[in-house]
């Protein structure tokens, strides 16, 4: 492990984005898109960045990313340096239509430097370069989508784009600093919001991105969050208003030798987000046996050598301690348990404590800032950015968060707050 700090000094812009802007021409295949006029200085200046091998803040629908060259070690370097990043901790690549995704097994190894790269992603000869087109073309006559693991078409149908990641054969192309530095996969995902799909698509590039911000902390959902941890760190933030689900996408892996028992495939999730386990069930066939990594298994291997983000470090965490009051089951008792528990330890508390709770819990004090959710769903949509308030706006020296049961939506925030909180206290 490695943790690079030499970071180039910028004076960062924060340019505004809409999706209204944009008006992609398919849904799925292809990534050509057109856009107003007033979304060219956010176009151009995410484009020239990129393909010049610097690292923009872009939003998603999960949370803002840092995005930069998939193509280039270069480029993916400078992603951990400016997120001061383990550099053993690997990267989701992020593409803006299938058809980028199926070229990057088309392009040659990332050794094989190409002074000129092309702009991948839509079906354009000029664009793409005429061998790399009639290579797809070619490829097109042995099925559809010939390049992506046949356990995925199901899934891409119903999915992408979206919330959720695939662990993918690597393509030559993707350097080893992507991976992590060591492996054989790669984590791909095809985000569905728009202006993220557009600075995708304007630059040509498949893009490395993790959550923009410093590692370790919450994740960013706001373009100012990016700004707080990364200012004068990266040229550009580009600005599209609050993520809409809050957490980070769910990892799905149905290709590795992890997804196999017995020579049986058996899709496996190693990060809960925004598709949630219960969604990719119901697809059926071999996912009716999806399990859940802890929860249903480990590999040591994995925890030495992660296949995906948030399996190795420490995440999520903001300056003050966190306090997870975690519940035994979803019965009301336990309910009752959180809220008398929650209760007695605050009375004992003093400082400022920053209270997040689901429903009501009748707490109330000078000294306490309580945020209330409205369910499982809401606090998961909320979490990140309610914890970077309490600890960035209101300075609490203490959060106290009650948990969720770990169904549906469920799943995604409590593997957040496990990792996000120094103090677990079952009810």
């Amino acid at each position: 492990m490695g943790i690079s700090t030499a970071v180039t000094a910028f004076n960062t812009k924060v340019l505004p984005a809409s999706a209204a802007q944009i008006t992609f021409s398919s849904m799925l295949e292809d990534g050509a898109f057109t856009a107003s006029t007033d979304a060219a200085p956010w176009i151009n200046a995410s484009r020239d960045a990129l393909r010049g091998n610097m690292c923009v803040g872009i939003p998603t629908e999960t949370v803002y990313g840092l995005a930069a060259n998939a193509l280039d070690a270069s480029a993916v370097q400078q992603i951990f340096a400016v997120k001061g990043r383990p550099s053993d901790n690997p990267l989701i690549v992020h593409v803006s239509s299938i058809r980028m995704l199926r070229a990057l097994y088309h392009l040659p190894a990332c050794d094989d430097a190409q002074k000129v790269q092309p702009f991948l992603g839509t079906d354009n000869a000029a664009l793409e370069g005429s061998a790399l087109h009639a290579a797809l073309q070619a490829a097109e006559q042995t099925g559809e989508w010939p390049e992506i693991p046949q356990a995925y078409h199901d899934v891409i149908r119903k999915f992408w784009p979206g919330a959720l990641t695939l662990i993918m054969p690597r393509p030559p192309c993707i350097p080893i600093e992507v991976l992590g530095g060591h492996g054989t996969t790669v984590a791909v995902r095809f985000p569905s919001h728009t202006v993220a799909r557009a600075a995708i698509a304007a630059c040509g590039l498949p893009l490395a991105a993790p959550s923009a911000n410093a590692s370790g902390r919450p994740s960013p959902t706001l373009a100012a969050h990016v700004r707080h941890d990364l200012d004068g760190r990266l040229p550009l933030i580009i600005d599209s208003g609050p993520c809409d689900v809050g957490v980070e996408s769910t990892v799905l892996d149905a290709y590795s030798s992890n997804a196999y028992v017995d020579g049986e495939l058996v899709p496996c999730i190693l990060r809960p987000g925004g598709v949630t386990f219960e969604s990719l069930q119901s697809l059926g066939g071999a996912y009716e046996r999806l399990r859940v990594y802890r929860r249903d298994f480990t590999s040591t291997e994995m925890e030495v050598n992660p296949t995906t983000p948030g399996m190795k470090y420490r995440h999520y965490s903001p300056t003050a301690p966190v306090y997870l009051f975690v519940p035994s089951d979803a019965s009301s008792a336990s309910c009752a348990r959180q809220r008398e528990k929650m209760h007695e330890l605050l009375a004992q508390q003093k400082g400022k404590i920053g209270v997040v709770t689901v429903g009501d819990m009748g707490i109330s004090g000078a000294d306490h800032v309580v945020c209330v959710t409205k369910d499982a769903a809401d606090l998961a949509h909320r979490i990140f950015a309610v914890l970077r308030m309490l600890d960035e706006d209101e300075h609490v020296d203490k959060i106290f968060v009650q948990g969720v049961d770990e169904s549906n939506e469920g799943m995604a925030v409590m593997n957040r707050l496990a990792k996000a909180a120094s103090h677990h206290i079952v009810c």
